[in-house]
């Protein structure tokens, strides 16, 4: 590829060309099939290659907007969004320390990989719905009545709000009620290292 002065980014096993036209890419596609398949006697997955616009496909997790700009591919927040319903799952055998440390090293990890993106404008989308999966873990390990209300009161939630602590609506909606917002505010949740990546960047 490079003797043929093609354009082409790598990592491992993944790649990706960029070719002038529609018709390059194919011919460019069938002579490196071609190529594996002599010399390195390797199978070209067809399912998982083909030819397209960079806005249309994705790379390692990312995608190349038609303005050139690196965004973070849909199928990426897809799997972000599965690890936010995994991890915040109030059903795991964790202290709420473990679940902290737990979420810690996961966002981290993830910010480190996709800060690379140029518009992050889908990572700060999803901050909100982050921290309402975290409320709304909590509110389900709080138990009861009783846990609840000693958790709102631990919190400083007034006594107005703290009769959220006998509400019969479900947790997804108690995660967005004024009471989980006071008690568990964004500042709040920071201070516990609780972060969501978009606000690593200031962290």
């Amino acid at each position: 590829m490079e003797k043929r002065e093609l354009s082409f980014c790598r990592y491992a096993d993944d790649l990706t060309i960029y070719a002038s036209s529609e018709r390059s890419a194919k011919r460019i596609l069938a002579s490196l099939i071609k190529w594996l398949e002599k010399h390195l006697k390797l199978s070209v997955n067809l399912s998982k290659s083909g030819t397209g616009r960079p806005w249309e496909s994705q790379f390692l997790g990312f995608r190349i907007t038609r303005d050139g700009e690196i965004v973070i591919a849909p199928k990426s927040i897809e799997r972000y969004k599965a690890s936010v319903r995994r991890l915040w799952d109030a059903r795991q055998s964790l202290t709420s320390k473990q679940l902290v440390e737990q979420w810690r090293k996961y966002c981290i990890g993830w910010w480190n990989y996709f800060k690379l993106a140029t518009k992050r404008w889908h990572i700060s989308r999803w901050a909100g719905w982050t921290h309402r999966h975290i409320r709304k873990c909590f509110w389900q390990r709080w138990h009861n009545k009783k846990g609840r209300l000693n958790a709102l009161r631990r919190l400083g939630v007034n006594v107005d709000l703290q009769k959220t602590a006998s509400s019969s609506r479900g947790a997804w909606r108690i995660a967005a009620s004024p009471a989980l917002h006071k008690a568990l505010n964004n500042a709040t949740l920071r201070r516990y290292g609780l972060y969501a990546p978009s606000e690593l960047s200031a962290a």
